[in-house]
């Protein structure tokens, strides 16, 4: 798949059917996908580690209207926009169709398991194999009970949803302990919203670009990432 480089990071032009196409392709397994937005490049920027954790990954979508002006501001302009949670609707619609596992890993207590129960309401064949929450030890006795617990769901499917770069530093130090999973993605606050903890912005929010400045509005802590976010597209 084409890619284009930001940050010293691969991000791939595609679009969100092509993107969910390649993660159940079984070219990669598991297929690890990750969903780079403004501010996790701007980190790149300054710490190469993180951008060497990301371009480990089998797929980068575009998340955020940051991503596209920095790749059309550099001459090597994406097609569009796949918002992380887009990506990971989409494929919970495949998996419902298709009767796929499901594991939801991440947030707070009792945030995966009111996802699960509304993805259900939404996608009633949906086959959720297993939920825990996020705020465990990452390494240790309780990582590997854990990650006992999920080789033990035997998903299809897994979200690991503890915001960057957590989520890719456990998923890259785990991958090979989870075979038999076809997709493995880090999608960051995705099941606040699927809880209904978290409103997601309007479609015409999110059409002009402004999701970011949303999040801000509906959760002030985020207002400290404010810089970093203008850094990275004024630069």
């Amino acid at each position: 798949m084409n890619h284009v480089e930001i940050c010293h990071v691969r991000i791939h032009n595609t679009t969100l059917p092509e993107a969910v196409d390649y993660a159940l392709s079984g070219e990669r397994s598991p297929c690890w996908i990750v969903t780079p937005n403004a501010l996790m490049l701007d980190s790149c920027k300054r710490e190469p580690k993180n951008a060497a954790l990301l371009s480990e990954a089998d797929l980068a979508l575009p998340d955020g209207a940051g991503v596209l002006f920095a790749a059309k501001r550099q001459g090597t302009p994406l097609s569009c926009r796949v918002a992380g949670i887009d990506f990971g609707e989409a494929l919970l619609a495949r998996a419902a169709e298709e009767g796929m596992r499901v594991f939801l890993l991440g947030g707070e207590e009792g945030v995966a398991e009111d996802a699960a129960a509304h993805l259900q309401e939404r996608y009633p064949a949906l086959r959720i194999c297993g939920t825990c929450w996020g705020y465990f030890e990452k390494s240790g006795e309780e990582d590997h009970r854990i990650t006992a617990h999920v080789r033990a769901c035997r998903p299809d499917i897994l979200f690991v949803c503890f915001g960057f770069p957590m989520q890719e530093r456990w998923i890259g130090a785990h991958l090979h302990l989870l075979d038999g999973v076809r997709v493995v993605a880090g999608l960051g606050g995705s099941l606040d919203v699927w809880s209904g903890h978290l409103r997601r912005a309007p479609k015409i929010v999110s059409h002009m670009g402004l999701e970011w400045a949303w999040r801000m509005a509906v959760e002030p802590k985020r207002l400290k990432n404010l810089p970093a976010i203008l850094r990275f597209v004024l630069k």
